[in-house]
């Protein structure tokens, strides 16, 4: 299907803490077709539960948004949560060393549709431990690391017009991800999961925001602070997954169509 989506659905991608400790399952809705919400930047440490809600999110995106829509899943750390998908023929999965031709295509395909191409159903790129692929190509390759960081950064300035979005994951949010507040202002949703490894994890992810961070915030496996553009700070916590079974099908269906 090729054409505009003027209305995309509000996803429920988070509960929201305080209700919870009420007693009050109460979601927090992600407004796929606001424009300032497309891009995500998702941070915590080992274990603290980022992949599982990622992957989550991912089988969300599938039940709720058009049949159209697709996915680029870029994977620096070649993680067993999606091993399964290694071996699938044309699968838009980009494992360790592959993940520049990954981002490399996402890019081609927001400028064609910024040229001449009409298409505009939701195109999703996840690229999970961009910072430590960032690290990794400005040891191995300088040129390419500086031409992925400018195909990362059209990426964020240019392709919500066009029906991008971007998901960034990472254990470490630094300027090899935010070079300028510009770029961090450009992810209208943010996400910390677990405990804060420091003042400056807090500062980084959400700039001023971290101010209205609640004094008694612990973390804990699948538990984090969110901010929602045009909503806010939250405090979180990730929905189960009943059938994980189901939530792979859902990701594999993304990467091929």
């Amino acid at each position: 299907m090729i054409g505009t989506f003027d209305t995309l659905p509000v996803i429920p991608v988070f509960l929201d803490a305080k209700l919870c400790k009420s007693g009050v399952s109460s979601f927090i809705g992600w407004d796929t077709s606001g424009s300032t919400q497309h891009h995500w930047l998702v941070g915590g440490n080992s274990g603290s539960g980022k992949s599982y809600h990622l992957m989550l999110m991912l089988a969300k995106v599938y039940k709720y948004m058009p049949r159209s829509t697709r996915l680029y899943l870029i994977d620096f750390k070649a993680s067993d949560d999606f091993r399964y998908l290694r071996d699938i023929p044309n699968a838009r999965y980009y494992a360790h060393e592959q993940c520049a031709d990954g981002l490399r295509a996402f890019s081609e395909e927001i400028e064609s549709r910024l040229l001449n191409n009409p298409d505009r159903s939701p195109l999703f790129a996840v690229f999970d431990e961009y910072a430590s692929f960032s690290s990794y190509m400005t040891v191995l390759d300088k040129k390419l690391a500086t031409q992925c960081q400018m195909w990362m950064m059209n990426a964020l300035f240019m392709s919500r017009s066009v029906g991008g979005y971007v998901t960034i994951c990472t254990q470490r949010p630094d300027s090899s991800i935010m070079p300028s507040a510009g770029a961090r202002d450009q992810m209208g949703v943010r996400v910390w999961w677990g405990r804060f490894s420091s003042v400056d994890a807090k500062q980084m992810l959400f700039g001023d925001w971290y101010k209205q961070i609640p004094e008694d915030y612990v973390g804990g496996v699948g538990r984090g602070i969110a901010y929602i553009d045009g909503k806010g700070l939250f405090e979180v916590i990730s929905p189960q997954i009943r059938r994980m079974s189901h939530v792979k099908e859902a990701i594999r269906e993304l990467v091929t169509r």
